[in-house]
């Protein structure tokens, strides 16, 4: 189960891609996949993939939603836009996606952070943008074991990078809390 103090739940979605291509410009036609890192996972059995999309070629879309545990300490995922093809498995473009991006600012509990980001393949040059979604499930919202997870109904309050705030007054009010101008 999450511990509340080590880590948080990220109910991320992979949408789509726009404007993927391979070594030396060429369409890609078909069979696109993004495959998801978390920064604590030194080996490739924490990742989770999409399913393979078999038709949209240089703008796949996938709509594919992860529930990934993230260490609290954890400062990025890595998502990586691959294809299969005739001649293997090769990497289009990733990107690192800072958890900042989505837990700097005070948002409302279970909050939806729709963000893309440039895509850059093995020698740095743009490859596309990856569109996503992500929503930071509260660990108290989160039951069940290990292997699978139910979300109950979010309660009252705010979230301040995952930790809750605000809890105590009835109307989920929150008072005092700093706001950028």
């Amino acid at each position: 189960m999450n511990n509340k103090t080590n880590s948080r739940v990220l109910e991320l979605t992979i949408i789509s891609a726009e404007s993927l291509s391979r070594a030396g410009n060429s369409r890609i036609k078909k069979n696109t996949y993004v495959v998801i890192n978390p920064e604590s996972s030194n080996d490739h059995t924490a990742s989770f993939a999409t399913a393979i999309d078999t038709e949209n070629g240089s703008y796949p879309f996938w709509n594919q939603k992860f529930h990934v545990d993230m260490p609290m300490h954890a400062s990025f995922f890595t998502l990586e836009v691959r294809c299969k093809n005739s001649s293997g498995d090769h990497a289009v473009g990733s990107v690192r996606v800072p958890v900042s991006d989505f837990t700097s600012w005070y948002f409302p509990r279970n909050y939806l952070h729709f963000l893309s980001y440039r895509l850059k393949d093995r020698d740095g040059g743009r490859n596309g943008v990856i569109n996503l979604s992500v929503k930071v499930k509260s660990p108290e919202n989160v039951v069940g074991d290990g292997g699978s997870k139910a979300y109950l109904l979010p309660a009252k309050g705010w979230e301040y990078g995952g930790a809750s705030m605000g809890q105590g007054g009835s109307n989920g009010t929150v008072i005092g809390v700093p706001c950028g101008y």
